[in-house]
């Protein structure tokens, strides 16, 4: 590693006056994204900061991405980056488990519940919940679109995830529950998940909550198992998932030695994919409706796509919605501009060299995709809406690690089928339904949380396509 060391350069630093220890903290907690993106156009696509006595190298670029991803944990490691998780997982759980070979195998029964062959059901799922949300509105009026899809996908994930007696059991407190556990993920983190701040107490009484009628049902399905029951039945609306909502897998998981996950583990699972998964979803869902809202010479060739791919008095399919190109392309076009995860970090074990730069252990390693997304060396006119750039001939996103927003390499999100998926029914079902317009001036980002949706009130005005204006 000497002789390594002797061939390239330390990282050059962040310029600017910064505070002793805290670094760029101020511009940091305001705007992440605008003070990376300003750094690395004066100084390049690699330097290094300070921020709450942490050492930070800041790569950018796919080749840069490229080396970061496919680092052995050993020398650049996910899990020591985020272990401000642990109090939304819990102990042992994810990043807190005891190592990587123990966190796979956490992860590899959920492959079976995201599997190909569940999705259909999953869409019908999703069709359903954002059917029924949508018939609760007026015939026309204002809506907060991020709290109209927070709580669709909220109902989704429960269902799909843990289950119809979860759901039920939960009601209409769940998504106040799950914004609190959500809110608890700040910058605040990256020093210690423990400091005693209002956000943190707010995440920790959530999760408890949470987890408590999760345990609840896991008992329930563990006395049904008993008494020979199948997992994951639980009357007749449970169908709709066909027993293989994820608490059934993992139900039936088995560890090497064949026992049975033990409940607090199969619980922490669940909170964290659950977490993972429907924050992100709704973010990226909201942000894709913004776009769009913002963009409507693009909707009429939506509307043509959903009559040509999803017969009317049909159930959506996951056929139907894999075929619907248009509107992936939006919806990865949402991803490229507003990433739902602005910051993947790993932490130096060891000394290693990142494009040159030589990073010492210690220092947590940080790739932006809100930045990345931007680099007008791959994305020609970067700051433009444009989903044709993912079609044939140009493909920008098919480079190597140019499109990072649910992360890349081994660590690459396992629910990223499962999101889109999500996402492209509830598009699906509101651009039949409704016609909408933006409700303000501006739609920005907020930054206080790392998965940043825009500000709230995100007002859209709306009409119900059965009606006739008024």
């Amino acid at each position: 590693m000497a002789e390594r060391s002797r061939k390239t350069v330390p990282a050059p630093r962040l310029p600017g006056r910064h505070l002793p220890w805290l670094g760029p903290l101020p511009a940091f907690r305001r705007d992440p994204v605008a003070l990376l993106r300003a750094a690395r156009e004066r100084v390049g696509d690699a330097f290094a900061f300070p921020l709450l006595g942490q050492d930070v190298v800041f790569v950018c670029g796919p080749e840069a991405h490229a080396e970061v991803f496919e680092a052995e944990e050993a020398v650049l490691s996910p899990r020591e980056a985020y272990r401000f998780m642990a109090p939304v997982f819990g102990p042992g759980v994810g990043y807190d488990a005891a190592g990587p070979e123990e966190m796979d195998a956490q992860i590899a029964p959920l492959r079976t519940a995201l599997a190909s062959r569940n999705l259909d059901a999953y869409a019908r799922v999703m069709e359903e919940e954002v059917r029924a949300q949508v018939a609760c509105w007026p015939a026309e009026g204002e809506i907060d679109l991020l709290a109209e899809l927070n709580q669709m996908t909220v109902a989704i994930a429960t269902r799909c995830l843990v289950g119809e007696e979860f759901h039920r059991r939960m009601g209409p407190g769940l998504p106040r529950l799950y914004h609190e556990l959500e809110s608890g993920i700040r910058l605040a983190g990256l020093l210690s998940p423990k400091v005693p701040m209002p956000a943190f107490r707010r995440r920790d009484r959530a999760r408890a909550a949470i987890a408590e009628a999760i345990g609840e049902v896991i008992t329930e399905r563990r006395g049904r198992c008993q008494g020979d029951e199948p997992a994951g039945r639980s009357g007749p609306a449970s169908g709709a998932v066909r027993g293989q909502d994820m608490l059934a897998v993992l139900l039936a998981a088995r560890t090497p030695d064949g026992h049975s996950l033990p409940d607090p583990i199969v619980t922490g699972i669940l909170i964290g994919m659950i977490f993972a998964g429907q924050h992100t979803s709704a973010v990226l869902a909201t942000w894709t409706g913004v776009l769009l809202m913002r963009h409507p010479e693009y909707v009429p060739r939506l509307h043509a796509e959903q009559e040509e791919l999803w017969a009317p008095g049909s159930r959506l399919g996951a056929r139907n919605l894999h075929r619907m190109e248009l509107l992936e392309n939006c919806v990865r076009e949402a991803e490229r501009l507003h990433p739902p995860l602005i910051l993947l970090m790993r932490k130096a074990l060891r000394d290693t060299v990142i494009r040159g730069h030589h990073v010492p252990a210690g220092s947590l390693v940080m790739v932006s995709p809100a930045v990345a997304h931007r680099m007008p060396e791959v994305f020609r006119d970067p700051d433009r809406f444009d989903p044709s750039r993912y079609g044939a001939g140009r493909a920008e996103h098919r480079r190597p690690y140019s499109l990072i927003g649910f992360g890349g390499g081994e660590h690459r999100c396992i629910g990223l089928a499962f999101a889109y998926l999500q996402v492209k029914a509830a598009w699906s079902v509101l651009l039949r339904e409704v016609d909408l317009w933006p409700a303000q001036s501006a739609y920005v980002p907020d930054y206080s949380t790392f998965v940043p949706a825009p500000a709230a009130p995100c007002t859209a005005r709306y009409r119900k396509r059965s009606v006739e204006p008024s």
